[in-house]
């Protein structure tokens, strides 16, 4: 007993913990630990005598800016639309550079998991609004297409030792376009009033940022603040302004000066830390406390949104990809990934029915008049996360002990 306390004293040393820090840094699965406790951490505060404190402080109002020019929004509405475009912008910098130098480079390689990510999209889209066909509940179709890339990986990272590394280079392929597909269906199905005059505004503004991307690939300050710029101007129109993130990252430039790095390297380097440490635990602690409570499957509408959200996560997500594989294996020159065999392929379709950061981010834009819709949503969100994450596990398992494609 001795001895244990002393390791454990050991252990919380000062230097150690600072040792251990660049380690903490490397694990690919911390993203998805740290959203996990926050989650926790608000469904623990929201359900206790700590409810009032908690909701007043996501409803207090902050203003930025002067005038016509400022704007004022709740502290849950800057952490969805402003801090979230440093998310997207993470988002965008990390398709970009799989675009360039990455497994979406090689179309062939890529053929097979972005045709299982749109299949991943379109089957739980389908199945959600054959559930949820009344009015007022058709727009949660998009909740089920989304897949949570950090909880993902954490799962595959707990079976690391059992899974060829290829599964996990597809996994991530399909989850970067799957994230490209959700960036498309916020922008196009979940604008609000749309004005005209700013979106021309913002979109003029988009096309010189294009043009000069080149021009200012040294001048890091000058492309965040017409970045600062283009979100103002794309949230008075209407559009959800956290997407010019993405819209920012894609376009950044990659080539780099003489000595120099480039843009995109620079932003990634700068807001990847602060994105997975701050941004999306704080995300998932502001908007992941629900009461508990029966409240969503005694009223029909509640369940049948929760349900269509179940099952298009669990069954959508695993059948669409399944689906999209397998007639890509068929009809086209596509093959499974080295070393893996169909059970793979279907316990990675299990895995990506966790949709967590974006499900509920969607959900906050499809249901935002509707508190009660919106709880029945994000604990579909959380129950089919969680059977998702297990079947995902155990079907992986059970498919280390198939035949598997050979390596090339």
């Amino acid at each position: 007993m001795h001895k244990k306390s002393r390791q454990i004293v050991d252990k919380l040393h000062p230097q150690a913990v600072v040792d251990a820090f660049p380690q903490f840094l490397k694990d690919e699965a911390i993203g998805g630990k740290l959203i996990l406790a926050a989650t926790v951490l608000a469904l623990i505060v929201v359900n206790s005598p700590l409810q009032h404190i908690y909701e007043s402080v996501w409803h207090h109002s902050l203003s930025f800016g002067l005038g016509s020019l400022g704007l004022t929004l709740d502290a849950r509405h800057w952490i969805n639309e402003g801090l979230m475009a440093v998310f997207f912008l993470v988002v965008g910098l990390e398709i970009k550079r799989e675009l360039v130098h990455g497994e979406l480079r090689d179309r062939s390689k890529a053929l097979l998991p972005v045709a299982a990510a749109i299949g991943g999209m379109l089957v739980p889209a389908i199945l959600y609004l054959f559930i949820n066909h009344q009015p007022g509940l058709t727009q949660g179709w998009g909740i089920p297409i989304a897949t949570d890339i950090a909880f993902a990986v954490a799962v595959l990272s707990l079976l690391s030792k059992r899974i060829p590394s290829s599964l996990k280079i597809f996994l991530l392929t399909l989850a970067i376009a799957d994230d490209i597909g959700a960036i498309f269906v916020i922008a196009l199905f979940y604008a609000e009033i749309i004005h005209y005059w700013y979106l021309g505004i913002s979109a003029l503004l988009l096309v010189a940022l294009i043009v000069f991307r080149k021009r200012i690939a040294s001048r890091l300050a000058l492309y965040l603040l017409a970045g600062a710029v283009l979100w103002f101007t794309t949230h008075r129109s209407g559009i959800h302004a956290s997407i010019v993130g993405a819209a920012l990252g894609l376009i950044a430039p990659v080539a780099s000066r003489a000595g120099r790095q480039s843009v995109a390297h620079r932003l990634e380097a700068f807001f990847l830390p602060i994105s997975t440490f701050v941004i999306v635990p704080l995300f998932a602690f502001a908007n992941a406390g629900i009461i508990l409570s029966t409240r969503a499957f005694s009223d029909s509408s509640s369940l049948s949104v929760m349900t269509g959200v179940i099952l298009g996560l669990v069954i959508g997500k695993m059948a669409g990809i399944g689906l999209a594989s397998w007639l890509m294996v068929r009809f086209t020159k596509a093959s499974l990934p080295p070393g893996t065999n169909w059970g793979h392929i279907v316990g990675v379709g299990f895995i990506a029915g966790i949709g967590f950061t974006v499900s509920i981010f969607i959900t906050e834009l499809a249901f935002r008049t509707d508190m009660q819709l919106t709880e029945a949503a994000k604990i579909g969100i959380f129950i089919a996360s969680i059977i998702s994450a297990l079947l995902g596990a155990l079907v992986l398992r059970m498919a280390s002990k198939l035949p598997k494609e050979p390596v090339a």
